[in-house]
């Protein structure tokens, strides 16, 4: 139980932290980076949709449960190797995990019957950054909730 609660604390902020960096970059830039409205937008716009409100709903959901997923994997990693939660593992884990969140996206708006237009090539950049930021935020996190301080 404990261990459930560690990935879902460390989920927790680190996707925070990755929001709240999308969003500032957001308003800085006069983009929008910000993953769990882009998730609503293609949730809205599936067939036999529900309302806007229930598709922003279902993209903050989708946008946690796939950081808690990120997580589970990178619990895994540290537990099961000799890799642990650290500022250098954190990054590098991020920057994979971004890179999959790419293919995610890409996939998405390829499969999409109706998807919003969206010039995905700066968002992709943006989306490695803000993995890097999720990644060390979950690393820090999860290295705190373990009380393990060697990094």
């Amino acid at each position: 139980m404990m261990h459930l609660g560690k990935i879902l604390i460390s989920a927790i902020v680190g996707t925070s932290a990755m929001t709240l960096f999308s969003y500032l970059i957001s308003n800085k830039k006069n983009r929008n980076f910000r993953e769990p409205q882009v998730l609503g937008q293609l949730i809205k716009r599936l067939p036999k949709s529900g309302s806007k409100k229930s598709a922003q709903i279902a993209g903050w959901g989708l946008h946690y449960a796939i950081g808690t997923l990120f997580v589970v994997c990178y619990s895994e990693l540290w537990q099961q190797t000799k890799v642990k939660p650290s500022l250098t593992s954190g990054t590098l884990l991020g920057a994979g995990s971004g890179l999959i969140g790419i293919g995610g996206w890409k996939l998405m708006f390829e499969a999409h019957p109706n998807p919003p237009a969206k010039n995905l090539k700066p968002y992709f950049g943006h989306l490695i950054l803000a993995h890097i930021v999720f990644g060390i935020f979950c690393a820090i996190t999860y290295k705190i909730t373990d009380g393990n301080k060697r990094a």
